[in-house]
């Protein structure tokens, strides 16, 4: 079996997850636009990593480019989030909302924690956040804005496991 991982990262939480299953699985792993069609069609199924920001995908418009060759391929999603995991309705309404229909049977849905390092935000991103938190005092619910650090290694151990055990069945 032939895997590759993908990946768009805006502040390198995705991409450290990308470079940990790398490591894990041996596979190589490229940030999502550096890859030729010609490789997607050669690969026998894709590891997908996006972050999200405010309840979109980074990489919603590259698997929307790209639908034709990825619909009939396995492909192992994980998305980099703050939203908690006990919020499982907002979770997979990200998928809902962000990958083409085309793709959402053939996808394998991981939720990994990210971070929030508010010094490191680009300008555009802040005010966001300040917006965000705002609107969400207005309908008197809080946003938690404080800078977090949840990416640690030991989050991607299932989506590894079943890659393992997916990789075993078809072998």
């Amino acid at each position: 079996m032939h895997g590759i991982i993908l990946y768009k990262s805006k502040y390198g939480a995705t991409r450290q997850y990308a470079t940990w299953l790398s490591e894990a699985l041996q596979l190589p792993a490229a940030d999502a636009e550096q890859v030729t069609t010609a490789q997607l069609a050669a690969a026998d199924f894709l590891v997908l990593g996006s972050s999200i920001y405010i309840g979109k995908l980074m990489m919603k418009q590259w698997l929307e480019q790209h639908m034709a060759v990825l619909a009939n391929k396995p492909l192992f999603l994980f998305l980099v989030t703050a939203t908690r995991s006990d919020k499982q309705e907002t979770l997979n309404g990200y998928i809902q909302h962000n990958v083409p229909a085309a793709l959402l049977r053939g996808i394998h849905p991981y939720f990994f924690p990210g971070r929030i390092c508010y010094r490191k935000l680009s300008v555009i991103d802040k005010f966001k956040i300040r917006l965000g938190s705002a609107v969400a005092r207005l309908c008197r619910k809080t946003l938690n804005i404080s800078d977090f650090d949840l990416v640690q290694e030991s989050n991607t151990t299932a989506l590894v496991k079943d890659i393992q055990q997916f990789s075993n069945h078809l072998s």
